[in-house]
């Protein structure tokens, strides 16, 4: 019976390739400032999803890999969905939903926003966690 990968990510010898989402926009009222709260605003979450697909290049089959539009429905429900204060608490929140997959070997999470400070385009957390 295959183990559950170890939480050092993927191995040296296990290939693996990258499901990679980018600029997934969502309204949220995250952030640790009441105006955020109140008054929301847009987030963007970029994700990359580390496993094997060499079964679902095989079998050209949905099902045997991670649906994308189930990342990024997975993704923008926590970022639409309860606020927290910090954009770290909502990329472990996401990293946390992906790994729920049992396909998944890895991610990685940015979560941006455009914070209002002078001379500043954007803040970006960037998480990465492998599977248990």
């Amino acid at each position: 019976m295959p183990t559950k990968r170890s939480s050092r990510g993927p191995s040296a010898d296990e290939p693996t390739s990258r499901l990679i989402l980018s600029g997934l926009t969502a309204f949220g009222y995250h952030g640790n400032n009441p105006a955020e709260r109140k008054l929301g605003q847009v987030f963007t979450a970029d994700l990359e999803v580390t496993l094997d697909t060499r079964k679902a290049a095989a079998t050209d089959r949905i099902e045997d890999t991670v649906s994308y539009p189930l990342l990024e429905k997975t993704a923008r429900q926590i970022l639409e969905g309860t606020p927290a204060n910090l954009l770290e608490t909502v990329a472990e929140r996401i990293a946390t939903a992906v790994l729920k997959h049992p396909a998944v070997i890895e991610v990685t999470v940015r979560v941006s926003k455009r914070p209002p400070l002078p001379n500043l385009n954007a803040f970006t957390v960037e998480i990465t966690r492998p599977a248990d």
